[in-house]
């Protein structure tokens, strides 16, 4: 087993990011928020973009995004 890295876990951090994010947020911002709910400044891109995907195609949050190229994201609400 291994030990925890931090209080949260990545996708309770992007959970916690998530709900906090604006309905239209840069990715480059998100990525910051989450580093620092973990205190984790090391937590690679892609492994919180991954999580974030993850829990959109489980169904627990949904975005859509508004420009690739830009990394801008925009919450779907319900």
């Amino acid at each position: 087993m291994y030990a925890r890295k931090s209080e949260l876990t990545v996708v309770e951090a992007v959970k916690i990011a998530y709900d906090n994010s604006p309905n239209i947020f840069h990715s480059v911002i998100f990525i910051m928020d989450v580093r620092r709910l973990l205190n984790r400044p090391s937590c690679m891109d892609g492994t919180i973009l991954r999580r974030l995907r993850e829990l959109r195609a489980d169904g627990t949050i949904n975005y859509r995004i508004l420009n690739a190229k830009l990394s801008i994201y925009e919450k779907i609400l319900r």
